[in-house]
């Protein structure tokens, strides 16, 4: 928490005393007959009616009818407000300067608080030109409850000058919390290999079978694609055996036997998939477009990559006693376990501000401004696990005396792969608490007033890169001297 008494930044022209009203060059000439204040003057009192005169005797009810009404005169007339808690926000009109601080016989007391208590922006000046002000006001706004929100107490906009906040107290509401960012998913698992087919008789000889070449097993399946690869077909007779195909992503396949009898080799492992990065996390501060807030968000995880198939087991080798024969299929690669997919990123939380200047010029004499506590930054979306990669199939059995003879045997298909776990999502930025902001050109000036900046929001957690605090200052974008 930081807080500054402030000298002047420019200046802020003929301007009356704060504590006395009929001086103001935006009344009427004060009357006798009103306790020293104007009677053409709108009252306003936690009893009165909207529907009532706006007079001392017969008071409106609200601030915003009263504005309404003195604007509605060529002379502009003041808006005069007793003590107590009024929940509205409320649109300043040009020339019409609201005075609180009155008790229930219009004396003006210190020990009197009008106070404004109204959604954010609880007081908007836009686009006035002539002098304009608060004087003995406190403005309070609400908490900002929509996620990554901010809350805004006073906001002076359109190239509005001449506008003078005197003796009044500002305090904004708190910022809200930024979301969550989501949980990547798990990658999808790769499918296991076939086994290999038993060898057979293949022979010409009329007293063989001559059966077909048992195909090798088929790769295991993957729905990112990387397939594993088929086992190799045995030889017949005196022939080794063929190599077993690459799984998807370039796994090679086992060699298939050298020889008559001879076994094949296993098929190579699919390479695992890498993990993905993760987003960085939310800066201390955001970005103010247009008067808007954006929170600093944090960036969402990378995806990892997904992994290889496995290779196909080679075939065994043909044998030749008796009859010709062919040796067992290799069994097929294992598919490839898919990537994990990245968590989400934590978005931002909102600020906490007590005035905002944007492109225009305000002075605050006299004055407190003290900021409220920033939202908290959403945590980071945890990466997803990596799927798992499929089992390489077995090589085909034995088929028996009578069929494969002594033909060799084909070799299992290698595993799939892992997929790779995705990236964390980073953290958001924690909402900043500033009392003042000073936006494209906007200037605020300080004389004889406090500032004091509340706590930033925490940044948002994340299993990889948090947010950063929210910064907690008195004015960001305002210069004073």
């Amino acid at each position: 928490m930081i807080a500054v008494l402030g000298c002047a930044h420019g200046t802020s022209g003929d301007t009356v005393d704060a504590d006395d009203p009929r001086g103001d060059a935006t009344m009427a000439t004060p009357d006798a007959g009103c306790g020293g204040l104007p009677c053409d003057a709108v009252f306003v009192a936690k009893s009165g009616d909207d529907g009532a005169s706006g007079t001392r005797q017969a008071p409106m009810r609200s601030i915003s009818a009263a504005i309404t009404k003195a604007a509605a005169t060529m002379s502009r007339r003041a808006v005069f407000v007793h003590a107590g808690v009024y929940s509205e926000a409320i649109a300043m009109k040009a020339g019409v300067t609201i005075y609180g601080g009155f008790d229930d016989a219009w004396a003006r007391s210190d020990a009197m608080t009008t106070e404004i208590d109204g959604p954010s922006p609880a007081v908007t000046f836009d686009t006035i030109m002539v002098p304009t002000a608060l004087d003995k006001i406190t403005v309070k706004s609400a908490d900002a409850t929509g996620a990554g929100d901010s809350s805004f107490a006073i906001v002076v906009l359109g190239g509005s000058t001449q506008i003078e906040l005197r003796d009044v107290t500002v305090l904004p509401g708190a910022g809200a919390r930024g979301v969550d960012g989501g949980n990547g998913t798990t990658g999808a698992e790769g499918g296991a290999g076939a086994t290999g087919l038993p060898g057979v008789e293949r022979s010409s000889s009329s007293f063989c079978d001559n059966n077909a070449v048992p195909l090798g097993g088929g790769g295991g399946g993957s729905s990112c694609g990387r397939i594993g690869g088929v086992g190799g077909r045995p030889g017949t007779s005196s022939a080794g055996g063929g190599a077993g195909s690459a799984g998807v992503g370039g796994t090679s396949g086992g060699p298939g036997a050298t020889g008559e009898g001879r076994n094949g080799s296993i098929g190579g492992a699919g390479a695992f998939g890498a993990a993905g990065s993760s987003g960085a996390g939310g800066l201390e501060l955001g970005m103010f477009v247009d008067g808007r807030y954006v929170p600093a968000n944090g960036a969402g995880g990378s995806g990892g990559s997904d992994g290889n198939g496995g290779g196909g087991g080679g075939g065994g080798g043909g044998g030749t006693t008796d009859c010709d024969s062919t040796g067992s299929s290799g069994g097929g690669g294992g598919g490839g376990g898919c990537a994990g997919a990245p968590g989400g990123s934590g978005f931002g939380g909102g600020g906490s501000f007590g005035i905002i200047a944007i492109n225009s010029a305000v002075v605050v004499k006299s004055s407190m401004v003290v900021a409220n506590h920033g939202g908290a930054g959403g945590r980071g979306g945890t990466g997803g696990a990596g799927g798992t990669g499929g089992a390489g199939g077995p090589g085909g059995p034995y088929g028996g005396s009578s069929g494969q003879d002594d033909g060799g045997f084909g070799a299992a298909g290698g595993r799939g792969g892992n997929g790779g776990n995705g990236g964390h999502g980073g953290g958001g930025g924690g909402g900043p608490s500033a009392a003042v902001v000073c936006v494209g050109t906007g200037s605020i000036a300080i004389p004889q007033s406090t500032l004091v900046g509340g706590t930033g929001g925490e940044g948002g957690a994340s299993p990889g890169l948090s947010g950063a605090p929210g910064v907690s200052t008195r004015t960001i974008g305002c210069s004073f001297f």
